[in-house]
């Protein structure tokens, strides 16, 4: 019996003994490959964020590099950009212009008996028509006017004249003659502009054969007021929906 407790004693001792040889050893070998991982992954990994942050640093001298010029072409463009809007503004008659300029004043002639009876002659001829007056506006535009206005309404670059009669539509307002068209530029170049158009001659030999009145007037300081509702409001179509329909 006492053989038997020795034995298994002895047993359990052996056991207990191998179990530590063994944990020792896993421990030992564990220690050993993390040691060697280590050091095989540590200069990588060193590697890699030193490589990481000289990126970081040009991307960051880049950036600055941008920055400043970015900011130069937008110092440079300004003045470009101010030059532009002023154009526009000019364009659309929102912004006032003054100096010197032409007054020009077309009027319809007196109806007579004479006139009417002479052969081709016809009621329309004594009458200032849409054609006349966009002729005028022409030559003048074509001699370098800056800004120009009919009964003192101001014209811009979509302003519409109409002739209903013996009456014009301005950008939808209602004129009478005798029709006052100013133009504010070189008074010397636009003369000659309207010396030499073959619409405005037409006109002339038309008014003085049938008595119409047309007179022109040098002003050596006019001033064009700006108006921000000159002219019909713009329309424009735009792109259909999904479903296919659109809105004007």
């Amino acid at each position: 019996m006492r053989w038997f407790r020795r034995k298994a004693s002895t047993r359990q001792a052996m056991s207990v003994g191998l179990v530590v040889v063994l944990a020792g050893w896993l421990f030992a070998w564990n220690a050993g490959s993390n040691r060697d991982s280590d050091l095989r992954d540590a200069p990588g990994l060193r590697g890699m964020v030193t490589a990481r942050d000289r990126e970081v640093e040009q991307l960051q001298e880049q950036q600055g590099e941008l920055a400043v010029t970015v900011e130069r072409l937008v110092g440079a463009a300004a003045p470009n950009v101010a030059a532009a809007d002023a154009e526009v503004a000019m364009a659309a008659g929102a912004v006032a212009v003054k100096g010197p300029g032409i007054t020009v004043t077309l009027s319809d002639a007196n109806p007579s008996a004479d006139i009417l009876a002479e052969p081709g002659s016809a009621g329309s001829d004594l009458l200032v028509h849409q054609q006349d007056i966009d002729a005028v506006l022409n030559a003048l535009w074509a001699g370098g006017a800056e800004a120009a206005a009919v009964q003192g309404h101001r014209l811009a670059s979509n302003t519409a004249i109409r002739c209903v009669g013996n009456v014009i539509l301005v950008g939808g307002r209602v004129y009478s003659p005798p029709y006052s068209i100013t133009a504010i530029g070189p008074v010397r170049e636009m003369h000659n502009r309207l010396d030499s158009a073959p619409l405005v001659r037409a006109y002339r030999e038309r008014a003085s054969r049938v008595g119409a009145s047309w007179s022109t007037v040098d002003e050596g300081e006019l001033t064009i007021a700006g108006d921000l509702a000159v002219g019909p409001a713009l329309k424009y179509a735009k792109a259909l929906d999904q479903e296919g329909a659109g809105s004007p």
